[in-house]
């Protein structure tokens, strides 16, 4: 049975978790880090951090958002967004941790925004969000589905003459999600040896970032909307809400597009 108390303000309860995860990951000793360890980034005494724990203490103030973020070195407006329910716990770390890289020659480049719009025209992609799972429709050789006990986030397999794309059953679909089950599909198409023999290095480990990025915001949906952005309002954060894509890589997508426009 759920403590109705305890989940009033389940998004401060999020960002409680996601603090810890921070704490944990930039340790640099063996010790483990307490719950009193997050509290403290806000001066709070054991009662307090235990409200804060458990959604009984609601924490979005600026003040108090800007105090977390200069204790953990990060952006506050992914606080932000964890505080307002835009980011999930697994979203927002990964956010935190980054991506990988997204670094090539302008010539890979042009080959992949290529291949990621010939893919997308094949599957008749013409609404936002884009669903990897669409281009299974088209590319008959791959399949995307869920996993029952599966451990790994994406994994990717041959199964029965197919490739499978696989992600566990009841994971929440989220923007660190889409972005690694587009980066597994990359991955497939880079094996083509149409593309392989044209790239530069195919071993080069940003492409299958770059190409899973091109398919998520294909050159004519982004121009399109990006030229109705409201100029009044954040043009970052209404490509993330159309493109249902997190802040870092909506920023990656939106450099590389006001570089080489497409």
């Amino acid at each position: 049975m759920i403590n109705i108390e305890n989940n009033r303000f389940p998004h401060s309860a999020e960002l409680f978790k996601f603090c810890k995860e921070v704490l944990n990951i930039r340790k640099n000793t063996t010790e483990k880090i307490t719950d009193q360890d997050v509290g403290a980034l806000l001066g709070f005494d054991p009662a307090d951090c235990t409200h804060w724990k458990y959604g009984r203490k609601n924490i979005k103030s600026i003040q108090n958002l800007n105090q977390l973020a200069k204790a953990l070195e990060i952006d506050p407006r992914n606080l932000i967004d964890i505080s307002l329910g835009k980011n999930v716990l697994l979203d927002a770390l990964i956010e935190y941790q980054g991506y990988g890289d997204f670094n090539c020659l302008k010539e890979d480049r042009d080959l992949l925004i290529s291949e990621a719009n010939s893919v997308i025209e094949n599957a008749n992609v013409k609404a936002l969000p884009i669903f990897v799972q669409e281009f299974g429709n088209t590319l008959s050789h791959i399949e995307f589905k869920t996993q029952e006990n599966q451990k790994d986030f994406v994994l990717t397999k041959e199964e029965n003459g197919k490739i499978q794309i696989s992600w566990p059953k009841g994971e929440k679909m989220g923007t660190a999600l889409r972005f690694y089950l587009a980066k597994e599909l990359a991955q497939v198409l880079l094996q083509k040896e149409s593309l392989k023999n044209q790239l530069s290095n195919p071993k080069n480990p940003s492409l299958g970032n770059t190409l899973a990025i091109f398919l998520l915001m294909p050159s004519y949906l982004l121009q399109i909307a990006f030229s109705q952005c409201d100029p009044a309002r954040d043009t970052v954060e209404q490509l993330m809400a159309l493109f249902w894509m997190s802040r870092t890589l909506i920023n990656i997508r939106l450099k590389d597009f006001l570089m080489y426009r497409n």
